[in-house]
């Protein structure tokens, strides 16, 4: 349901969501004024337009992202690969149904950003390292 989907922090009210979004705003505003950093998600890439800062999509097909939750999950966590598609599809809709709401935009649009990289044939260790050394001073 699109409730749901708008509250995927498990709120009860869209009122207090949105004041979750407010408060979390704030904190990346201030952190991206006192020096650079990293951050994943939370509408960063709209909240801080006007400081035009450096957005990558990170992206990877569902097969590919279905094996590393397997090769990830511990002894407790056994789930079917259904189970997985289902829950790992459940997050990209409420993903983008949170973003479409506090943007206006629509989430995993490559227009959105500068950097687009599709991860599904590439170790995540390496293409992180890669990253970095592309913001590195001096280069």
């Amino acid at each position: 349901n699109l409730f749901s989907m708008l509250l995927p922090l498990g709120s009860d009210s869209i009122a207090k969501q949105d004041e979750i979004y407010n408060v979390q705003k704030q904190i990346i505003r201030e952190m991206a004024e006192k020096e650079s950093c990293i951050i994943v998600g939370r509408c960063a890439d709209y909240i801080l337009r006007e400081m035009k800062p450096y957005r990558i999509f990170i992206y990877a097909d569902l097969d590919s992202r279905i094996k590393r939750c397997v090769a990830r999950s511990t002894t407790s966590e056994q789930y079917t690969e259904k189970q997985l598609k289902k829950h790992i599809l459940k997050i990209d809709k409420g993903r983008a149904k949170y973003y479409e709401y506090y943007t206006g935009q629509k989430w995993s649009d490559k227009i959105n950003y500068d950097l687009c990289i599709n991860t599904t044939n590439i170790n995540i260790k390496e293409i992180v390292s890669l990253i970095a050394k592309m913001f590195k001073k001096g280069n």
